[in-house]
């Protein structure tokens, strides 16, 4: 029983931290900027302004994402 309390705080802990992960490799430049403004329009309209919901958002995303997008997340 304790292992899977262990076990899921472990998971929530790592799922927490995806979007810091997100916003690590999305740090805002003006190519990155251009890249992923489209994106960002059509899938994450309701996160805009917010810089770090839309890096989370894109992120949960990616899949769907342009190219040039993408290409900002590696």
């Amino acid at each position: 029983m304790i292992r899977i309390r262990v076990g899921v705080l472990a998971l929530t802990g790592l799922l927490a931290a995806l979007p810091t992960v997100a916003l690590a490799q999305l740090e805002e430049t003006p190519e990155r900027r251009a890249a992923c403004m489209a994106d960002a329009v059509m899938f994450c309209s309701s996160a805009i302004p917010n810089k770090a919901r839309i890096a989370s958002c894109l992120a949960s995303k990616i899949s769907k994402l342009s190219p040039q997008c993408r290409a900002q997340f590696r």
